[in-house]
């Protein structure tokens, strides 16, 4: 996959999207080059990423190389928006690499009000370093 990290472990692929592990809690999500997501690759990415979250057993991040759509429909941006729930995820990273990615973007973070933390970055590693940055901590435990 373009732009992934040497050291991050690839965990497989949906219809249209590679998956890699950058930490065991940071899912990096990297659409195939000219990707139209719509609701059925929606609902497939949407599945794996939720998979993976419960496997790891506490609250993940994903870095999503937006850079690589060519298009996502309402039906994508509704199912991402709505699933990705804040009790599996703590955060989404946009990675925007050009103009039409940015746009893509902007239109899923304000048209469909994501239910997680979500920023656009330029790099996998200005992503990968806000997801770390605002990872939940252990929980305190009752005195």
């Amino acid at each position: 996959m373009p732009g992934r990290p040497a050291d991050a472990k690839s965990l497989g692929k949906t219809i249209n999207t590679d998956y890699s592990e950058l930490d065991d809690d940071i899912l990096l999500v990297a659409p195939f080059p000219g990707t139209k997501d719509d609701g059925p690759s929606a609902r497939e990415n949407l599945s794996f990423q939720t998979d993976w979250a419960v496997k790891a057993g506490r609250r993940c991040g994903v870095v999503v190389m937006i850079s690589s759509l060519t298009s996502q429909d309402g039906d994508a941006r509704r199912i991402y928006a709505e699933g990705m729930s804040p009790d599996l995820f703590f955060g989404a990273a946009l990675v925007v690499g050009n103009p039409l990615a940015r746009a893509i973007a902007s239109f899923f973070m304000g048209l469909s009000r994501p239910r997680i933390d979500t920023k656009l970055f330029d790099t996998i590693d200005g992503a990968t370093a806000w997801l770390r940055s605002i990872r939940p901590g252990p929980k305190a435990s009752a005195p």
